[in-house]
């Protein structure tokens, strides 16, 4: 019974153009359809962005992917879906960051149980399966940083330098030293203040002042929380100071 199935299955694969248009029962994941699936990738894709900290620059808001589903179950011929594909490929998207094909790949490696497709014989049979798929950016980066840094209760891109500079005395003493000072320094969970390291500085008077405006910071800070636990940030800061008369 065995063999005349198998011979049954092998004259409908090589029927030709009348066998190749009959109906087909997509491959099934998990017992669910391809829509569950996709759910699953954009799903896992998130964990994984989340966890490698992707920027939101550096995710791709649509990505097409490919691969097929084999007769048995099995996946192979994975493949990312562009502008510059070929063929049956080809879609009207640029092409996907590195990030984004990185997680991507990590996120379907991640993913098992596939059921391959049906033909109208009842004959299982190779399927490929061409996705695009929507990636949910702002909710990543939400994740990422649920309650972010913040200083004097905002955004301290916004907020920091203009407090910073405003505080700073470079005054007669430190005439003719000038340069950009970079500081790298900690916001600990309690609010405190902790210095790093000098990534650049042209004169050590100039940094001492920088560190002094700093710690002067303590206090003012709301630390990062990550599922509402204050977290120890770094934070950078540089100023560029201007000699008179140059």
């Amino acid at each position: 019974m065995k063999n005349k199935l198998l011979t049954l299955c092998l004259f409908v694969a090589f029927w030709g153009a009348a066998s190749a248009q009959q109906e087909l029962t997509p491959p099934k994941f998990n017992g669910a359809d391809v829509e569950y699936f996709m759910r699953r990738l954009v799903g896992e894709f998130e964990k994984v962005a989340v966890e490698r900290r992707i920027p939101a620059a550096g995710i791709s808001p649509r990505v097409a992917v490919a691969f097929k589903v084999d007769s048995t179950g099995g996946v192979s011929e994975w493949r990312f879906r562009d502008n510059a594909s070929e063929g049956r490929d080809r879609t009207d998207l640029p092409a996907a960051s590195d990030a984004t094909r990185e997680a991507m790949t990590e996120a379907f490696s991640r993913l098992k149980g596939w059921m391959p497709a049906v033909d109208a014989e009842g004959c299982k049979t190779d399927y490929t399966l061409r996705l695009t798929l929507r990636l949910p950016v702002e909710k990543i980066v939400r994740k990422q940083d649920p309650d972010p840094l913040l200083f004097l209760g905002e955004d301290p891109g916004k907020s920091f330098y203009a407090w910073a500079y405003d505080r700073l005395r470079y005054d007669e003493r430190f005439k003719n030293a000038g340069g950009v000072v970079h500081v790298r320094f900690y916001v600990e969970p309690d609010g405190k203040i902790t210095i790093g390291d000098v990534a650049k500085s042209p004169d050590e008077r100039l940094t001492k002042e920088v560190i002094r405006v700093i710690r002067n910071s303590r206090g003012k800070w709301t630390p990062r929380k990550v599922r509402g636990v204050p977290q120890r940030t770094a934070y950078e800061l540089r100023m560029n100071f201007i000699p008179e008369g140059h």
